[in-house]
């Protein structure tokens, strides 16, 4: 094998796959509801259902735990935040607490992946050219 023995490389491949299972298993999850920020923040409870107008004047849609944190999806579009919007959501990403964002790896609305990072990544190999 040009130099490389056989007994030096399988230990120094596992060596690789080993370090790199936490990067791929090391995903936090989140639990709560989707609101609209700005109601947040203002301490009104709003928008009070999908026909509220206030869903199309919220600027951001964060979600809320059952312990009063919140987060911002900070990779996900305002239409499909908006469409969940009022629903419990389960979000898997990684969460930065600094900022209270969180990159979303998937979303998922009653235990269904309603949008993921990589079906999103796949679409867009699709459609540019």
């Amino acid at each position: 094998m040009n130099g490389i023995k056989k007994q030096t490389l399988l230990p120094a491949v596992l060596l690789v796959v080993f370090l790199l299972i936490p990067l791929v298993v090391n995903a936090d999850t989140i639990k709560g509801k989707l609101e609209g920020l700005t109601c947040l923040l203002k301490g009104y409870i709003c928008p009070l259902d999908k026909a509220d107008p206030m869903i199309n004047l919220e600027k951001d849609f964060v979600v809320v735990t059952a312990d009063g944190k919140y987060y911002y999806l900070s990779n996900i579009g305002l239409g499909l935040k908006a469409r969940h919007a009022l629903e419990v959501v389960e979000v898997t990403g990684k969460i930065n607490e600094k900022y209270k964002t969180m990159t979303v790896d998937t979303l998922s609305v009653g235990g269904k992946v309603v949008w993921s990072k990589a079906a999103e990544d796949e679409m867009m190999r699709t459609i540019q050219p």
